[in-house]
């Protein structure tokens, strides 16, 4: 089984603030991946003071 990628997202400090594991599934459906990043995207703004 191919391990895939991982796109880990940190803040200007390093902080984890969200990780994707991208198989070759996630991969054939880009929407969904598309959105998911742009939903954790929003909630780190969101929570930006």
């Amino acid at each position: 089984m191919k391990q895939g990628y991982r796109l880990v997202i940190v803040d200007k400090d390093g902080v984890l603030v969200s990780e994707f594991q991208l198989t070759e599934i996630a991969l054939a459906q880009p929407e969904a991946f598309v959105e998911a990043l742009k939903q954790s995207i929003e909630h780190v703004e969101e929570e930006e003071p």
